[in-house]
């Protein structure tokens, strides 16, 4: 049995992209001009303002004396938990750079950005897994039942960022306006209730990089809606809601809002945390911040046409 060989390297070869999903490659001409200053300016930011997880951050000093087993055991499961949901970045990260470097039109300091956002998710991940390791150890999967376990299995990040049907704007601005918009004002409250120096470190630089990425998504979406038609920003508004009410409301970023008993060790978990002041706020705060939050994305979503529902139980609830 023979078996035909084609060679990579000639007009004969296959199809390039990604066929499968209905992605071919339309590299040339490689528009390299930079059309959006906003993210030439993160682009410049994030090769100015690196930081490495293992000598910015002083783990050592750690004092689990401080703590009790309870505090430190509930801190270290939360913290491993914010590892396990940072590494959801490192898939999504690099798809969706895959994606938009297909099509040579699009924005290359988009593409510089992401390319930078990678080692940024990576650090984040890394920063959280040390953290966890300083005050106890880290826990390598989540509890059975736990809302990120249920969604990673479902590869939410990744199948989102390389379907066809799911416009790069649209995945953008799932991403980075909504989820990581919603990250990081969480963070910022979690910031000011933490009063232990290592794990604020850890947030305040974690926090620095999620400033940028938020950025990035609304520089990317203004730039590109005025362009596009009105079937194509309402299918923006469909996969937004998605993500709003199927990933962000069902405890991806905050179990503020879950209430089920699968969920219960890790909820028990941050009330501790947040009691030790190691990271996390309680509920009641953090249900706050996620409300105020959608309302401050979905008032300057509208101005693109992107309407996000009101939901009238989550907000009486605040």
């Amino acid at each position: 049995m023979t078996t035909t060989y084609t060679s990579l390297y000639t007009a004969d070869g296959p199809a390039r992209g990604l066929p499968a999903l209905g992605l071919f490659e339309k590299r040339f001409p490689l528009a390299t001009k930079g059309e959006i200053p906003a993210l030439r300016r993160l682009w410049e930011k994030s090769k100015d303002m690196p930081w490495n997880p293992t000598k910015a951050i002083a783990y050592g000093s750690f004092d689990r004396s401080r703590f009790s087993q309870e505090q430190l055991d509930a801190a270290r499961l939360c913290w491993s938990r914010r590892a396990w949901t940072e590494y959801t970045g490192i898939i999504e990260v690099p798809a969706m750079l895959i994606r938009l470097c297909i099509d040579g039109q699009m924005p290359i300091h988009a593409k510089f950005c992401l390319a930078a956002k990678i080692m940024e998710e990576a650090r984040h991940c890394e920063a959280s897994l040390l953290l966890a390791e300083a005050m106890g150890g880290y826990v390598e999967e989540p509890p059975p039942g736990d809302a990120i376990m249920r969604m990673v299995v479902a590869g939410f990040r990744d199948r989102m960022a390389l379907n066809p049907a799911v416009s790069p704007e649209a995945a953008m601005t799932a991403w980075h306006i909504i989820s990581e918009g919603i990250a990081l004002d969480i963070f910022a409250a979690r910031y000011k209730k933490t009063t232990e120096p290592v794990t604020r470190d850890v947030i305040r630089l974690i926090m620095q990089d999620e400033v940028r990425h938020v950025e990035m998504g609304w520089d990317f979406l203004e730039y590109q809606v005025p362009n596009m038609s009105a079937q194509q920003v309402k299918a923006i508004e469909d996969v937004v809601v998605d993500i709003v009410e199927n990933v962000e409301m069902k405890g991806f970023h905050s179990m503020c809002l879950l209430t089920d008993s699968e969920t219960s060790v890790m909820r028990q978990a941050e009330a501790i945390a947040a009691e030790a002041r190691l990271g996390f706020c309680r509920a009641e705060e953090e249900h706050l911040v996620f409300v105020r939050s959608l309302e401050d994305v979905r008032k300057r979503l509208a101005k693109y046409g992107i309407r996000i529902p009101r939901y009238p139980e989550l907000e009486k609830a605040a």
